[in-house]
């Protein structure tokens, strides 16, 4: 990706997430705007087009509801853009679902049990004065004087 398209994307992030914050799109389904997260923007690299990736921050907001919002005033929302970046070309928008946050932290929450379930292990195995690194010497062969 060029650094140029890059920056774009920066740009876009940064100023549809302020156009959302200050209320500038009056739809009444993102009257909890400080709970929407746009957390990432792709643009085609002709500058035609921005996939726009947004995640809710709360339990209480629809993400559904907040991407039917969102896909409603995208015109609204790119008219806003036009005022604030100096873009020759603003992109066509369309909203999608970004689930980056709720897998990040199912991940962390599976790593935390894991990590638990590893603590009673060792715990638990340090009790009964087993150790994981107890080697069967019978089962291994013997060295004669011969070998080496």
């Amino acid at each position: 990706m060029s650094e140029r398209l890059r920056r774009v994307e920066q740009v876009l992030r940064r100023e549809l997430a302020a156009v959302i914050i200050e209320g500038e799109l009056r739809d009444p389904r993102l009257a909890a705007s400080a709970a929407i997260a746009i957390t990432a923007v792709r643009v085609s690299a002709d500058l035609s087009a921005a996939r726009v990736y947004v995640d809710v921050l709360s339990s209480e907001v629809k993400i559904e509801r907040v991407l039917a919002a969102l896909n409603s005033a995208k015109s609204a929302a790119r008219a806003r853009l036009c005022k604030r970046i100096n873009l020759k070309r603003i992109p066509r928008l369309s909203f999608y679902r970004d689930d980056s946050i709720a897998n990040g932290v199912a991940i962390e929450r599976v790593l935390c049990e894991l990590a638990e379930e590893r603590a009673k292990a060792q715990s638990s195995g340090e009790s009964s004065g087993d150790s994981d690194a107890k080697v069967d010497t019978d089962a291994l062969p013997s060295r004669s004087e011969d070998d080496g």
